[in-house]
């Protein structure tokens, strides 16, 4: 039931962009410089909370990027007041270079604290939204490669090619007015390595199904949120959740401030949307934030 809900969901987002007459290889073919003017700042930034948005970084542009997610901070998780509501712990910490190649083309590197993930990732904009809405809908790629140099639990060899994890995702975004966006991103992850001593019917691969938005109430204070559905099998050993993320953003002077929450566990596609054991309802919601600093080259 789920299921069909979702599906419809996503048909629901799909129509409420105007139908373009010309196939996706017309469209691509008849854009020329300067013949549509295109819809900018769908979202603020290449990340919504812990979703890849649709925007990539101008060329020439490098962004250092720090990212911390902290721990539980309900009771019932592991939180509450002696860990300072989960700011005494760290979940995850991503230290990233992202740099734009193209204006439409951005590679990144980075490591992730948790699972000592090393990755590379790259973001193409096949398709930008126009004002005349010729063009009704933006269409991302995005797709990385992770690789864990951590060693199995049990001190048991792992040859380094099963320790690679991969992401490829389609991001579909609207921008339907000065103040709301929407997305859809479906994600494919594969994992060389699955845990069936933790759970027994995990699988090496998974589809996933997402969604992320952004409304503004004032010109500079809006609300942000991103959601994910995995299409699994729910008798796995250890129950999953589906990451959840909401959080407030603030501009200040040229400047994008968050302030968010989430139960995903990390802070990499790869490791967060399959392995996310932490529930809202159980208090299983964390602080995090970005500190990012941009440099033109």
């Amino acid at each position: 039931m789920i299921k069909k809900l979702l599906a419809f969901s996503f048909l629901v987002f799909l129509s409420f962009a105007p139908k373009a007459q010309d196939s996706l290889w017309t469209l691509l073919q008849s854009q020329t410089a300067g013949e549509n003017e295109k819809v900018i700042a769908t979202f603020k930034s290449t990340k919504i909370i812990s979703a890849q948005s649709n925007e990539t970084l101008k060329k020439r542009n490098l962004d250092f990027r720090v990212a911390h997610l902290f721990g539980n901070m309900g009771n019932a998780s592991g939180g509450g007041v002696h860990t300072l509501y989960g700011l005494d712990q760290s979940n995850d910490i991503r230290i990233a270079f992202d740099y734009g190649i193209t204006d439409r083309l951005m590679v990144s590197v980075g490591r992730n604290k948790r699972q000592e993930n090393l990755s590379g990732a790259a973001k193409f904009r096949v398709l930008e939204q126009t004002m005349d809405d010729k063009v009704p809908l933006a269409i991302t790629i995005y797709g990385n490669a992770a690789f864990t140099p951590k060693s199995d639990p049990e001190n048991i060899y792992v040859p380094a090619a099963r320790r690679m994890s991969y992401c490829a995702q389609a991001i579909l975004a609207r921008k339907f007015s000065s103040r709301f966006s929407l997305e859809a991103l479906g994600s494919f992850i594969h994992r060389n390595l699955v845990d069936l001593r933790i759970n027994p019917t995990d699988k090496n691969d998974l589809v996933s199904l997402g969604f992320g938005g952004r409304f503004k109430f004032t010109h500079s204070v809006g609300v942000i949120a991103d959601y994910f559905y995995n299409f699994r099998d729910e008798s796995t050993g250890i129950k999953m959740y589906n990451p959840l993320s909401a959080g407030i953003e603030i501009e200040t002077g040229g400047h994008v401030f968050s302030i968010m929450f989430t139960n995903a566990v990390g802070l990499l596609e790869n490791d967060f949307i399959p392995n996310t054991p932490d529930s809202w309802s159980n208090g299983g919601y964390k602080f995090s934030f970005n500190i990012s600093r941009i440099f033109k080259l």
